[in-house]
């Protein structure tokens, strides 16, 4: 995702392609975590931050450059926004202030989160008593 610009004006086919870049960049991401999730090593959680300095920037830029964030693509949510806060609401219970110096992304959690039925999901037995990870006891 290096180097992506975001036009001004996107057609329906690059606000398509777009979702699909981000939803791709994210897989690559979740991938990789998700092998270190599920190895035991000393150092998991550090390496995963070092993994991740280098890996969320990029969606913080995306924000910048799609109307100030309100969406990673375009004006409406997509499935990749859906994603996105998945991935980013996972990784604040791994490293908690991990998003401290991407206010962006920061502001975009707490926004997304915030939405009626949104919330009322993550409030919910269902999702709050769905354990994370067998591999990290959490």
């Amino acid at each position: 995702m290096d180097g992506l610009w975001v036009c001004r004006v996107l057609t329906k086919e690059v606000r398509a392609a777009l979702v699909d870049v981000v939803s791709d960049g994210l897989e690559d991401i979740t991938r990789r975590c998700g092998r270190l999730i599920h190895h035991d090593f000393k150092g998991k959680v550090q390496y995963m931050q070092e993994l991740l300095r280098g890996h969320l920037p990029p969606f913080e830029t995306l924000l910048a450059q799609n109307q100030g964030g309100r969406f990673i693509v375009g004006s409406q949510i997509s499935f990749a926004d859906y994603r996105l806060l998945d991935f980013l609401l996972n990784h604040q219970v791994l490293i908690p202030g991990r998003l401290d110096t991407l206010p962006l992304l920061s502001a975009y959690v707490a926004r997304l989160s915030a939405r009626p039925k949104l919330q009322a999901f993550l409030a919910s037995p269902g999702h709050t008593n769905c354990p994370f990870s067998s591999a990290l006891k959490i």
